[in-house]
């Protein structure tokens, strides 16, 4: 479905700062507060190289639209190999079905930090930690539910 492989400014600043200047406080541990949402547009992102500016993210608005919250055990690391680390969903996960509204073109999957808050890759708001580009895009229209298949949204990091 989606492969997120690049992170964003806010999150790799963060790493960098938690291992290398040893601020746990830069990057407290989101646990339980990552939340999946759905974007219809991303500009000044790239899957494969990250960012090229200020990326900009126009998350969905269907009708009964929301992010979904996934818990920390909602999570399967893989075991470490020498290429690649990844972690996927371990369960579905189920948007509400729109309620109307119009028809959203979904294209990216990201993952954040915030369940309503604005989304902000920079560190401030609902911050985003990675962002992915669906293998196809999906359309959805009223009475529709996008779900993602368990194991079909991974997180990797190269």
């Amino acid at each position: 479905m989606a492969t997120a492989n690049a992170a964003t400014s806010f999150l790799e600043n963060r790493l960098l700062s938690y291992i290398f200047k040893n601020d746990a406080a830069s990057f407290s541990s989101p646990g339980d507060n990552i939340f999946v949402g759905l974007a219809t547009a991303v500009s000044n992102f790239n899957d494969s190289t990250g960012e090229s500016g200020e990326p900009t993210i126009t998350e969905a608005d269907y009708t009964s639209y929301g992010r979904k919250q996934v818990a920390a055990s909602g999570w399967t690391l893989t075991a470490d190999t020498a290429n690649q680390q990844t972690c996927t969903n371990a369960a579905d996960i189920d948007f509400t079905a729109s309620g109307g509204g119009g028809t959203d073109v979904i294209t990216h999957v990201f993952i954040a930090t915030h369940e309503t808050a604005s989304l902000d890759t920079l560190g401030s708001g609902g911050n985003v930690l990675f962002i992915g580009a669906l293998d196809a895009s999906k359309s959805i229209a009223t009475g529709d539910i996008f779900r993602i298949n368990a194991g079909n949204l991974t997180i990797e990091l190269k």
